[in-house]
């Protein structure tokens, strides 16, 4: 009766759960500007987890970035190729409105969606049903802090490396394909890729991918909180696939609007 009331109570108020949310990515970020004050054990935590999450994010998944970054250089310039479209110029500009500024950003984003927001999700969820969390507000321990900020952490660094590197398998993909279409030299196609990069654009692509990996953590952390026991846990896997899915789509077409718009 109690748990029927409680899902009644959050149907008539839905806004709670954005509150929940919103307290969650505001206490997570305020912590890292209070990092400093924090015991040495607390600082060593922080630093040994995220770099555990920046291993089992990015170097587990190097491999996988690499060969879909390769895979997308050559579905996206081999069309274009086939057609007698061989100016370099051209195909670079290609490259980086399609590649660098959409497919790869989002492609990576949901390959960290896939291997380790899920993970982080089922992992909370673990030590929620467990009542871990509880022992830890028990002792006066924010969980905020102990186990969110470092998955923050970690998923965004991870999304700045898994980017670069699927950008890189992109670039000789495509590279590849237009030494043995147009007869270039491969270091002409990577001079030619990196000329239309920007400060503005560097920004611009880490501004997004620190925005995906503070989005994507959170958002299954908070999944992860949600759930108390296996049934909920179940329940709030694809929820949270979903969310972080539609939120880096928003993002994407948002930042799309502000270069194209």
């Amino acid at each position: 009766m109690g748990k029927e009331h409680k899902r009644a109570r959050m149907n008539r108020f839905p806004h709670q759960g954005a509150s929940h949310y919103l307290y969650l990515v505001g206490n997570t970020l305020l912590s890292v500007l209070t990092w400093t004050a924090w015991s040495a054990g607390r600082r060593h935590y922080l630093v040994t987890h995220t770099t555990q999450q920046v291993y089992f994010t990015a170097l587990q998944s190097f491999k996988l970035a690499f060969f879909i970054g390769l895979a997308l250089g050559l579905l996206v310039v081999l069309p274009f190729s086939s057609l007698g479209f061989t100016d370099l110029h051209m195909l670079t500009m290609l490259m980086q409105k399609v590649l660098f500024h959409q497919l790869v950003p989002f492609i990576t984003a949901i390959v960290v969606i896939g291997r380790s927001g899920t993970s982080i999700t089922a992992e909370i969820a673990s030590m929620q049903s467990q009542q871990a969390i509880e022992g830890l507000l028990i002792v006066g321990v924010d969980p905020h802090q102990l186990l969110v900020l470092p998955r923050v952490l970690g998923v965004t660094i991870s999304m700045l490396l898994l980017a670069v590197w699927m950008m890189a398998g992109a670039i000789f993909g495509s590279g590849v394909l237009v030494v043995l279409v147009d007869g270039v030299s491969l270091s002409q196609v990577w001079r030619a890729s990196a000329a239309p990069i920007t400060v503005v654009e560097l920004f611009m692509a880490a501004l997004m991918m620190v925005w995906f990996g503070i989005s994507i953590a959170t958002i299954h952390c908070y999944y992860g909180f949600l759930s108390r026991n296996a049934v909920e846990t179940s329940r709030n896997l694809p929820r949270a696939f979903v969310r972080s899915f539609l939120t880096c789509l928003l993002v994407i077409v948002l930042f799309s609007w502000v270069r194209y718009g």
